[in-house]
């Protein structure tokens, strides 16, 4: 019994040594630091090898996705084949409901790579052409994360260096990739070469529409100030920038964003613009990377690849809200901090988003109605002294100019109005008017919402598609445009019926041009919006309806035209 004990225990004994020395020569084969990591390897690398130069393998992909993103990523070159955003469509022309997945990359269009130089054993190296192989597929809580490794071999099948590519996604609704890449057991040359290049898709309904909201943006830090580029929207362009945070290739409502962890001092960047229908431009960077004295390469960058969300952009603190074009200095402000706050409220009741910027236009004309209450005052006022400054008019002809515009100035005081603060109003409003052409078109959330016959929100709405274009009208008919400009008609024939009172009295404005133009404007903006965003439209269209209730509600109930009258009767009797 007891020699079968011995033998027993000198049979697990035997098999335990077995297995630590298995273990250790494992460790040594693969000394690198991943030795933590449980590393497995299924192909042969001499096999491998052979097969890639015969270019007999098949190419493999690997799949990393969270809630939110799907990235396949391929063994040749390491790169990613494609992006698929899970929460978003995009435009189809060909399907009746007008939606397809919506792929931010497909099929190589966003290509990268390095190039560099081993010194100790005079090899290059071309990333795009190498095949690596997965030793590491791990998914936790928080993370997920591949490990790609090529094995450089010599003639004779020896090693002579490891590269790895490292890819980690977190599990939940991150749009975020963070990639490294690292050698190890080379010796570099002074210079790595880095060329990214990346073709945009088309997603949206308008491609011309979407072309123009289309670019590279860049933040570069120079002389301790920071500061947002971006190349032309519609030409092509070649720059050479220095000190760069990062970039992004910009598109109406997405972006891919590429930001290393430390800043890229000389970058030449290149845009071009397609005129075919599979891609909208092509931009291009290149830039190079000095290891200097570590010999080895240890490279981090993050990729962006998702919906331009203001809320979720502004959470990197990277400045990467920036780059949704708002507008530009006063115009920017207004959107970020009175049009966005605003709707982000009423956007937590649910209703439908036409329901919503409804809402958002009663909103903003409470917020404005002391403006439009003094103008309406102001209308009435200068229609009831017409008589007056006809008198004056007449009392001094055009022989005193000087003592003639005295008189009609102690009148408008007498009165208590200010007929620059008519002025005043209108340009107030003029920034608040042009904002809302950048807020819109470039607002995510009311991306691909419907409202009563308008199918998308952030694009035209059309009842009519005709078989000719017109210059800048377009060949559809926007009915929400159409609406607008109507109630824009009347309301200006409301508001001015009776304004202009100074036509003999003020030699430096004709009255009858300025009436032309008022008028004109209505059919002057049915042209140009007819192609924009139809939230623009009903925003408008609404907010020419509250103005024509105000005028009749401050005329019924605030403004007592006699009261006036009588009070300017009194003045000019005293």
């Amino acid at each position: 019994m007891k020699g079968k004990n011995t033998d027993y225990n000198f049979i697990i004994g035997l098999f335990l040594i077995i297995i630590v020395l298995l273990t250790f020569s494992f460790f040594i084969e693969e000394k690198s630091f991943f030795q933590e990591k449980k590393i497995e390897h299924n192909l042969n690398y001499k096999k491998q090898y052979n097969f890639f130069e015969k270019k007999k393998l098949k190419e493999q992909f690997f799949i990393l996705e969270n809630e939110v993103l799907k990235l396949k990523i391929s063994n040749i070159g390491g790169t990613i084949n494609e992006v698929f955003l899970k929460k978003y469509k995009s435009y189809d022309p060909i399907q009746s409901y007008h939606k397809r997945n919506l792929f931010l990359v497909k099929n190589y269009s966003l290509f990268y790579k390095m190039n560099f130089y081993d010194k100790k054993n005079g090899s290059k190296i071309d990333t795009g052409n190498i095949l690596f192989k997965p030793i590491l597929f791990k998914k936790d809580k928080k993370f997920t994360t591949l490990i790609l490794m090529y094995k450089n071999l010599n003639n004779n099948n020896r090693e002579k260096g490891n590269l790895y590519y490292i890819y980690k996604i977190g599990t939940k609704k991150q749009y975020d990739l963070n990639f490294s890449v690292k050698t190890e057991k080379f010796k570099l040359n002074n210079t790595v070469f880095i060329n990214l290049e990346q073709n945009i898709f088309p997603l949206e309904k308008d491609k011309n529409w979407e072309n123009s909201y289309t670019q590279l943006y860049y933040y570069s830090h120079d002389l301790d100030k920071n500061k947002l580029e971006y190349l032309s929207e519609k030409n092509s362009e070649n720059r050479n920038i220095n000190n760069i945070k990062w970039f992004a290739c910009k598109q109406q409502f997405f972006t891919t964003i590429f930001h290393p962890k430390n800043e890229l001092k000389n970058v030449h960047v290149y845009s071009k613009n397609f005129n075919s229908n599979k891609f909208l431009k092509m931009i291009r960077i290149n830039t190079y990377l000095n290891p200097n004295k570590r010999k080895e390469l240890n490279f981090f960058t993050r990729f962006y690849f998702g919906p331009l969300d203001f809320s979720l952009l502004r959470t990197y603190n990277n400045n990467y809200e920036d780059i949704i074009p708002f507008g530009w200095g006063f115009l920017k402000l207004i959107n970020k901090y009175f049009f966005l706050p605003i709707f982000k409220l009423l956007e937590n009741t649910n209703l439908n988003y036409g329901i919503i910027i409804i809402l958002m236009t009663i909103v903003v004309k409470l917020i404005l109605y002391p403006i439009t209450y003094n103008q309406y005052k102001l209308s009435v006022t200068m229609k009831l002294i017409r008589p007056y400054i006809e008198k004056i008019n007449k009392k001094f002809g055009n022989k005193n100019i000087i003592e003639k515009q005295k008189s009609i100035i102690s009148l408008y005081k007498k009165v208590g109005i200010n007929p620059m603060s008519g002025c005043l109003s209108a340009i107030f409003q003029i920034p608040i008017f042009y904002s809302l052409f950048k807020f819109f078109p470039t607002l995510i959330n009311l991306r691909g919402k419907s409202f009563l016959w308008v199918e998308d929100l952030t694009s035209y709405d059309s009842i009519l598609e005709l078989p000719f274009f017109i210059p800048f009208y377009g060949n559809h008919i926007s009915l929400l445009t159409l609406l607008y400009s109507i109630a824009l008609l009347i309301y200006t024939k409301l508001s001015n019926d009776g304004k202009n009172t100074m036509s003999n009295s003020d030699n430096y404005l004709s009255s009858n041009n300025m009436d032309i133009m008022l008028y004109l404007m209505p059919f002057v903006m049915l042209l140009f919006i007819n192609s924009y965003a139809s939230a623009l439209s009903l925003y408008y269209f609404i907010s020419n309806i509250i103005n024509i209730g105000f005028f009749f509600i401050i005329k019924k109930f605030f403004l007592d035209e006699k009261k006036i009258l009588l009070k300017i009767k009194k003045i000019n009797n005293n």
